[in-house]
């Protein structure tokens, strides 16, 4: 029973894009984030974390145990093909009348790899697999350690945790955060211990948080005194004198006309304003008019007779 159990042959792992995936997608999820003060929220809280670790640790390394026997047994499998390919190669070119044909070895060789073709190809893509698998080992490896390295952490914290126990200390009863919250306090905790080891402050970020917000009012500011009416309106409509826009006038603006002022359209083109004066108005001001004439005229008069009488005394004065 054992012998003929023995001589089974074992299936074939699969290993294709699907499975790498799929442990990449589960390596990602073991995941643990520590506490940064656990003894707040009590012994069963970081004993959960504790075994919480454990258990990830034990599926990682499941999954190296199985990762590890699959490509043990490719590596095996291809040693056996290869020694195969080997022995038929030989054959071939010792026995095959066709790769005798060749002139030179390398030339046998290469008509009996062509007659191997299968075996060749076959080859190769256990290479492939096997090639795949080492590159997930890497990254189970890494995992693992990066577990075990969590678990030393927690080590140090229950150490810290006797020790407050020591001087007084007690654990406390307080409710675990959410894990929206929780991420973003442990993640700002872990950020600020780390900036105080390298020796930044955050008086620097927030000065330059201010200076930042400052230069935005600026440019803001300067951005709402440029910004200009595009239809010609008045951009302070309600301050008392106008307001010029870069200290020019404005050449389109319009000015303002008069109630009696009496703008012709193309219809009225050529006609005259209807007058309701009366005829009595109109006879003042003809008389008016003929009165100023008539002034004039006896101005001129009077303008000719002195140039007369200087002109006859120019004249006396000249005879004598």
């Amino acid at each position: 029973m054992t012998a003929a159990s023995n001589d089974t042959p074992r299936p074939t792992p699969i290993v294709d894009l699907d499975r790498i995936e799929e442990t990449y997608a589960e390596l990602k999820k073991l995941e643990v984030i520590l506490d940064p003060n656990p003894i707040e929220y009590g012994p069963k809280r970081f004993s959960n974390r504790i075994a919480q670790v454990r258990a990830m640790l034990n599926r990682v390394e499941q999954i190296f145990l199985q990762t590890s026997e699959d490509l043990h047994y490719f590596k095996r499998l291809i040693n056996a093909r290869r020694d195969l390919y080997e022995l038929e190669k030989r054959e071939l070119m010792v026995n095959d009348p066709r790769c005798r044909v060749g002139r030179s070895q390398q030339e046998r060789e290469a008509l009996a790899d062509v007659q191997l073709r299968a075996m060749i190809e076959a080859i190769q893509e256990l290479e492939l697999a096997a090639h795949d698998l080492e590159t997930v080992m890497f990254s189970i490896k890494s995992k693992r350690t990066d577990l075990k390295d969590v678990q030393g952490r927690m080590r140090d914290q229950m150490r810290l945790i006797e020790h407050d126990l020591g001087m007084g200390a007690r654990w406390g009863g307080n409710a675990p955060p959410s894990s929206a919250s929780a991420s973003v306090k442990e993640i700002n905790a872990m950020l600020d211990t780390v900036d105080q080891g390298f020796g930044i402050v955050d008086g620097d970020d927030e000065e330059e948080e201010t200076e930042e917000e400052t230069e935005e009012e600026t440019e803001e500011e300067t951005e709402a005194e440029d910004v200009v009416d595009d239809a010609g309106h008045d951009p302070s409509p309600h301050a008392e004198d106008p307001v010029l826009v870069f200290g020019e006038e404005d050449d389109d603006a319009e000015e303002p006309v008069a109630d009696d002022a009496v703008v012709p359209d193309e219809e009225s083109e050529g006609e005259l304003p209807e007058s309701d004066h009366a005829q009595e108005e109109a006879d003042n001001f003809l008389d008016a008019l003929n009165m100023s004439t008539s002034e004039e005229e006896e101005e001129s008069s009077e303008e000719g007779d002195d140039e007369s009488g200087i002109d006859s005394l120019i004249a006396s004065l000249s005879d004598d």
